[in-house]
Order: C-alpha cells, then sequence, then structure tokens
C-alpha cells in the first residue's frame, strides 16, 4: 500500500529498547509532535519493535519521513512511513477469542 501523506507515521525496525522519549527526541526536530506511541506485546511487556508518531502538520510529517527514514536509531536501521490508517486502533484483549456468534 501507498498511504496518502498525513500527519501520523509509522516508524518500523525500532530496537526493543527504544522508548518514546527517544523518539520524540528524534521526531520533534521536524515540528510539533501531538504524540508518540510505542507498540507493546500486551503478554509480555515489551515493545513489537514499530510505533507511531503524531505530528501537528502535514508538512512537518513530510519532512521528518524524507530525513528519518533510513536513519541508524539505537543501533538499528529504522524504517519511517506513513500510516495507513488515521487513528490508533482500538486496544483487542491480544488473545484470540473464536469466531462470533450470532
Amino acid at each position: 500500500a501507498n498511504p496518502d501523506p498525513n500527519t501520523c507515521l509509522g516508524v518500523f525496525g525500532l530496537s526493543l529498547y527504544t522508548t518514546e522519549r527517544d523518539l520524540r527526541e528524534v521526531f520533534s526536530r521536524y515540528g510539533p509532535l501531538t504524540g508518540v506511541n510505542v507498540v507493546y506485546d500486551q503478554r509480555t511487556g515489551r515493545s513489537r519493535g514499530f510505533a507511531f508518531v503524531y505530528f501537528e502538520r502535514i508538512d512537518d510529517s513530510k519532512e521528518a519521513m524524507e530525513h528519518a527514514n533510513g536513519m541508524e536509531l539505537d543501533g538499528r536501521r529504522i524504517r519511517v512511513d506513513y500510516s495507513i490508517t488515521k487513528r490508533a486502533h482500538t486496544p483487542t484483549p491480544g488473545i484470540y477469542m473464536g469466531r462470533p456468534t450470532q
């Protein structure tokens, strides 16, 4: 998929030790942020290796994607792309609940 430019960037290939604070420090260079969300495994509490960074302005997210894509962060080369979704997904229990019944 080739998502349209928007204010939400997906950041992939993160080290398990990269924190929201680290990402805020890197991405706030490109403009004001409205939020940073590292995705954690619900059972283990460990990072799943990706995060979402939310900018106030699309122009800032474009600049961040151009400059941060491929950069090294905590010893890992990261990939930055526009998020396909415009908002966070609704939380789920993290386990298969079976086929819905009528």
